[in-house]
């Protein structure tokens, strides 16, 4: 949070220098630094894996502590959250895809009984 104040401080700062108003200046940085930053969640949802990939790695998750919702083989923002996280707590970049390392990895995640 501090990090993103300090930006915002510094955007003022050179936005001090041009014609237009400084809270004017400052809005427009701050939307390129919104349009800089890359929407991972939208790319997760966008993937192309199968209803049956994505019952699988629900079923993964579920069994990981990672996922409360239903095995339904749909790809929404419940279940990109729950790859994410899983992902995070296995050292990989937590991106909500389901490339084949994590895909195998979901698939060794023992049943709960």
């Amino acid at each position: 949070m501090s990090r993103r104040i300090a930006v915002i401080i510094a955007l003022l700062a050179l936005a001090a220098c041009k014609g237009k108003s400084a809270e004017m200046r400052a809005r427009e940085q701050l939307e390129k630094m919104k349009e800089s930053v890359p929407d991972t969640e939208a790319k997760a949802l966008e993937q192309k894996a199968t209803p049956d990939e994505v019952r699988v790695a629900q079923t993964g998750l579920k069994a990981a502590d990672e996922y409360l919702g239903d095995v339904n083989g749909q790809l929404d923002a419940v279940t990109i959250n729950a790859i994410e996280a899983f992902q995070r707590s296995h050292g990989m970049k937590d991106n909500g895809i389901l490339d084949e390392r994590t895909q195998r990895l979901l698939q060794a995640v023992p049943a709960k009984k």
